[in-house]
């Protein structure tokens, strides 16, 4: 093994996020002014065998636990293939998904196949209206599985861990 990272206070690096989009199915409003449309174009995007390459570097020096973010990452085209070939790296151990679960029904399978051992699902609220008025986008939530308005499963929302008024399901 490589001589590991460690941060300013002599701390040991053995996780990393890694963006593989600035893009996202959603627009909330934290995020994106309305009419947003300047996006990175796809050509400034690493490429797999980049992003492949810099993780490779990372567990060479000590980092075992990597983590798929964007934007929305399952908006990037061939989600699994990077995330397959990053599960081939020798030594990592953990590799996690973020999402906003949007489009999380139609990649899951293809995710655990590639070797996503872990996926933290966000979400701005359970409450139908506020989540809509948020993201400006409750149909694709919608079209997600959250049938009738409510969330599948047991869920806590990002609000659940900040004070917000919203129980869990």
């Amino acid at each position: 093994m490589g001589h590991g990272l460690t941060d300013s206070f002599n701390r040991t690096i053995e996780y990393v996020r890694v963006s593989v989009t600035d893009r996202c199915d959603l627009r909330c409003t934290y995020c994106l002014p309305p009419g947003h449309h300047d996006f990175i174009e796809p050509e400034h995007w690493l490429t797999f065998d980049e992003i492949e390459r810099v993780l490779r570097a990372f567990t060479e020096l000590g980092v075992y636990r990597v983590r798929l973010t964007g934007g929305e990452p399952l908006t990037r085209h061939n989600l699994p293939e990077l995330a397959a070939r990053l599960n081939a790296l020798e030594r990592l151990e953990d590799l996690s998904l973020s999402t906003n679960g949007v489009q999380l029904r139609k990649h899951a399978g293809a995710l655990r196949q590639a070797g996503v051992q872990r996926i933290n699902v966000s979400l701005d609220s359970l409450q139908p209206a506020r989540f809509a008025a948020i993201t400006r986008r409750w149909q694709a939530a919608q079209g997600a599985g959250w049938a009738g308005g409510r969330a599948p499963g047991r869920l806590a929302s990002d609000q659940d861990q900040h004070g917000g008024d919203e129980g869990r399901q």
